[in-house]
């Protein structure tokens, strides 16, 4: 986008372009080297950029060019912990942080940066769920859990805090939740069995089974509680929580996520938390379970905690952006405290209904970029790769 277009912007971000290099680290006991970067401000090259309405967030150039100008989708475009193509971005379009204290080069970690693009990433996948009449249950489901039970974290420059995550207190009370004793509780009902005698189970009640309840045989109970097994860690707590799941510990949101925990544990995989991220390893059956219709309730189930995890992800990154009257050009604007920021500001102006982000199909690429949904043509991100495209067409053909 020329800075000389004309064009209807929600709000305009301005920064710095940054430096960036890396220190090779040597581990002394392996010999193994890593890359570590660093980065600062490059104050001679100013930065700005807007959220163009039907096109995301744009850097606003001096003038056309065929190079990619797609913040977000390049962002998430970049590979598992690829400095080169992290250090690329960063002298593009600056760093995710505002670096305006330190005049001197500051250690960023690349973890860190794929923990943010991760975060953005399972928002997007969430967004793109919805209003959507062909869902990709893999990329709803994993992104779900991503957000739900991924660890807290942390990200310091210099040992300033600059980035805290939303601080996960649903799963660290699913984690202490202790076993009850069902015995003593209300809600014991005796359950007639084929052979005449009775079971003793606690009915439990439940928006997600068909009659409303689920009911827990009380020796079942005692007996997977004390299994164990280390694969059934977290079933087993999720186990416990779901006979809490309405107590005052968890809000209602919480007990329908505990609800869907538990019914996704008996019915579909368990859940190792050691291997949350935004690519599962589930077998391809589990999706194709979810859709099935035994799975409706836990589908719809699915969907209401997308919709709580959107709301609650974007309301927090967007806590510390504030409007502001901008009088040199009588016109609106937020006051946005970093590039991260702006990046969860284009997605809160997405609406989901008209547009969503596609995967470009030019195998080289593969970044998102905004696309109206009823748009079922275009393929790639930019110009220049339809032109990429194109070439390798026609260079194949010629070979031919």
């Amino acid at each position: 986008m020329a800075s000389s277009d004309t064009f209807k912007s929600a709000f305009v971000f301005e920064s710095y372009k940054c430096i960036t290099d890396y220190n090779e680290v040597v581990d002394l006991h392996t010999g193994n080297k890593t890359k570590s970067l660093v980065i600062r401000n490059d104050v001679s090259k100013n930065f700005r950029a807007a959220y163009i309405y039907g096109e995301g967030l744009k850097e606003i150039r001096k003038q056309r060019d065929n190079d990619k100008n797609n913040i977000l989708g390049e962002f998430l475009g970049i590979e598992k912990n690829d400095i080169n193509s992290v250090m690329s971005f960063f002298n593009k379009y600056g760093f995710l942080f505002d670096l305006g204290g330190y005049d001197q080069y500051v250690n960023a970690n690349i973890e860190d940066i794929m923990y943010l693009k991760d975060n953005l990433e399972a928002l997007i996948n969430l967004l793109n769920a919805q209003d959507s009449s062909k869902i990709n249950y893999k990329k709803l489901l994993d992104s779900v859990l991503f957000l739900l039970l991924k660890e807290d974290r942390e990200i310091k420059i210099n040992d300033e805090t600059v980035y805290t995550s939303i601080h996960n207190s649903f799963l660290n009370n699913i984690k202490n939740t202790t076993k009850v004793n069902l015995r003593k509780w209300d809600n014991i009902v005796h359950v007639p069995r084929n052979d005449g005698g009775k079971d003793i189970v606690y009915r439990v009640k439940d928006s997600i089974s068909e009659n409303g309840y689920h009911d827990i045989n009380i020796y079942d109970y005692d007996s997977f509680l004390e299994d164990d097994q280390q694969c059934l860690e977290f079933a087993r707590q999720i186990f416990k929580a779901y006979m809490i799941k309405d107590s005052s510990v968890f809000t209602n949101i919480e007990g329908l996520v505990i609800e869907f925990l538990f019914h996704f544990v008996q019915q579909i995989s368990l859940i190792n938390l050691e291997s949350i991220s935004l690519d599962m390893p589930f077998q391809d059956e589990c999706y194709t379970k979810m859709e099935s219709k035994e799975c409706v309730a836990l589908a719809q189930a699915l969907h209401k905690i997308s919709k709580f995890l959107i709301e609650r992800e974007l309301n927090y990154h967007l806590s510390e952006i504030r409007p502001v009257y901008n009088v040199a050009t009588m016109q609106p604007n937020w006051n946005l405290p970093s590039l991260l920021s702006a990046m969860y500001l284009s997605l809160f102006y997405l609406d989901s209904r008209q547009a969503s982000y596609r995967a470009c199909q030019n195998i080289n690429c593969g970044q998102f970029f905004l696309v109206s949904r009823t748009n079922s043509i275009k393929k790639y991100c930019c110009v220049y790769c339809t032109n990429a495209v194109s070439q390798r067409k026609y260079r194949h053909k010629k070979g031919e």
